[in-house]
C-alpha cells in the first residue's frame, strides 16, 4: 500500500481542482485586478492604496526567529514608513495557504481572500501559478528589483519553474554540510567519500528522516551525488523514464549506509533540531544543514568553536524562497508593499544577521551602493563560514515531483 505524506495528499487534492480553477480564475480574475492591476498601476499608487490597511501573511511559523524577524522588524518598517499593519497567519506547512487559497476561489470569493501574501515556493509555487491562483505579474514593480540580478536562475526560476514576475525574491538558503574540524581531517568532497567516511567512523553521521524538509532536501543532494550530477534533472518537468533508471541507485547507496549511520540507522532524528543536538553534543561529527542554521550555532555558541561548513561540489542544494499574491488577495497593495520590504536591501541585510536569522541575501551586492555592500561584507565578517564561496560550488533543486518522488519510495525503501 502507498503511504502518501500530508504535504502529498493536500498537494494532490490541490492539483486535482485545476481544470474548474481555470475556468474560475480565468472568468473572475478581472474582480481582482479592477482593485490593482499590477502592470497598470505605479509604484506610487500601490504605496497610497496599501497606506492605512492591513496585509495579511502566511508563513511557515515554525522557527522563533524567523517569527521574531517578521512581528518586530517587518512589521515596524510597514507602520513606520507605509502605515500599514502586519498580520503575520503562521504555517506548519505552506501547502495550508495553499489549499485555503484553493476553497477561497472554488467557493466563489476572488476579491476578498483571506491572504495577501505567501512565502512560497517549489510545487506550492508551482500549483498556484499553474492553477491560475497568483496575481501578477508584479516583481518588476517592485523598487527592490534593481538590486537583483536578472540572469541569476535563483532569482528567475523555482525549483526549474520561470518565475515570470508572479514571485519575488526573499531570501536565500544553501543546504551545505557541517562538520567538527577537531574530529574530522579530511571533508568528504563527493558521496563516495562520504559513504567512506561513515564506514571508518561509524554512528558519527546522520541525517532528518524525510519528509521532514531537511531530510527531503538531503535526498535530493543524494539523487545528484549518486547519479551523475543535478543537469539531467534540471528541465522544467519531471522526466518519468530518467527516474525510474536512476532512482534504484539512490536507494541501494543509502542501504549500504544506514549499517554506519548514527544508532546504525534504526532511528533517524525527526528534525533538524534534534540533528543539531546531536551534533552539538558530539554524538555525530558531521552533519548536513541550511547555512543560517550553521551559522547561529557557531554565533550562539551552541555548535562548537571548530565547527565548519563546507559543500559538496553539484550536489549541495541552492534552495532560495519567495513571496506570492493569491489571485483574491483582499489587499494585493499592501502584499505588494510588504514584498518590496522583504526583498529590499535593508531587508535582506537584517535577516543575514546570524543572530536574527542568518539566511543568506538573493540581491546582487555588486548592484548596491558602497556603503551598503560594505554592510552586507561586515555581516558576512561576522558569519562563521564563507558564504559567498560555499554558494558557488552549489546546484538548483530540480522540478518538486523528484523530492516527492524521493519522500515516497524513501518511506518504502529505507523506512519501511
Amino acid at each position: 500500500m502507498l503511504h502518501l505524506t500530508r504535504r502529498r495528499f493536500l498537494y494532490l487534492s490541490a492539483s486535482a481542482t485545476f481544470a474548474t480553477l481555470a475556468t474560475t480564475c480565468a472568468r473572475d480574475q478581472n474582480t481582482a485586478t479592477t482593485r490593482l492591476d499590477p502592470i497598470a498601476t505605479t509604484w506610487d499608487e500601490v504605496v497610497e492604496m496599501a497606506r492605512g490597511t492591513t496585509v495579511n501573511w502566511a508563513m511557515w511559523g515554525g522557527s522563533d526567529q524567523v517569527n521574531a524577524y517578521a512581528d518586530n522588524w517587518v512589521a515596524e518598517q510597514l507602520q513606520t514608513k507605509y502605515d500599514v499593519t502586519l498580520n503575520r497567519i503562521p504555517l506548519n506547512d505552506t501547502v495550508e495557504a495553499v489549499n485555503k487559497v484553493v476553497g477561497e476561489v472554488q467557493a466563489g470569493v476572488t476579491d476578498n481572500g483571506s491572504i495577501d501574501l505567501i512565502w512560497i515556493n517549489g510545487e506550492n509555487f508551482r500549483t498556484m501559478k499553474q492553477g491560475d491562483l497568483l496575481l501578477g505579474p508584479f516583481a518588476d514593480k517592485l523598487p527592490a528589483l534593481q538590486y537583483y540580478d536578472t540572469n541569476d536562475p535563483s532569482v528567475t526560476n523555482d525549483f526549474g519553474l520561470p518565475i515570470e514576475g508572479y514571485s519575488a525574491p526573499y531570501t536565500g538558503a544553501f543546504y551545505i554540510m557541517a562538520m567538527d574540524s577537531a574530529k574530522v581531517q579530511t571533508p568528504p568532497t563527493n558521496f563516495e567519500e562520504l559513504l567512506a567516511w561513515a564506514k571508518a567512523n561509524p554512528g558519527r553521521f546522520t541525517y532528518v528522516a524525510p519528509p521532514q524538509f531537511d531530510g527531503s532536501r538531503f535526498l535530493l543532494t543524494a539523487l545528484y551525488g549518486v547519479t551523475g550530477g543535478y543537469e539531467q534533472y534540471s528541465g522544467a518537468e519531471f522526466d518519468e523514464a530518467l527516474w525510474n533508471q536512476n532512482s534504484p541507485q539512490v536507494w541501494a547507496y543509502l542501504q549500504e549506509l544506514e549499517p554506519y549511520l548514527w544508532r546504525e540507522g534504526s532511528t533517524y532524528p525527526p528534525t533538524q533540531s534534534r540533528l543539531q543536538e546531536l551534533f552539538s553534543n558530539g554524538e555525530i561529527w558531521m552533519m548536513p544543514a541550511f547555512t543560517a542554521r550553521i551559522a547561529e550555532g557557531i554565533a550562539t555558541g551552541q555548535f562548537p568553536e571548530t565547527t565548519q561548513a563546507f559543500a559538496m561540489p553539484g550536489a549541495s542544494l541552492d534552495d532560495p524562497s519567495f513571496t506570492a499574491i493569491p489571485v483574491n488577495a483582499s489587499n494585493p497593495a499592501g502584499g505588494m508593499v510588504l514584498a518590496n520590504i522583504l526583498s529590499s536591501p535593508e531587508g535582506q541585510l537584517q535577516k543575514f544577521k546570524p543572530t536574527v536569522w542568518g539566511d543568506s541575501p538573493l540581491l546582487t551586492r555588486s548592484m548596491l551602493p558602497p556603503e551598503m555592500q560594505k554592510e552586507f561584507d561586515q555581516v558576512e565578517a561576522e558569519y562563521g563560514i564563507p558564504l559567498q564561496a560555499l554558494s558557488k560550488q552549489t546546484v538548483p533543486v530540480v522540478n518538486a515531483e523528484y523530492t516527492t518522488r524521493l519522500e515516497e519510495t524513501w518511506e518504502e525503501e529505507i523506512a519501511g
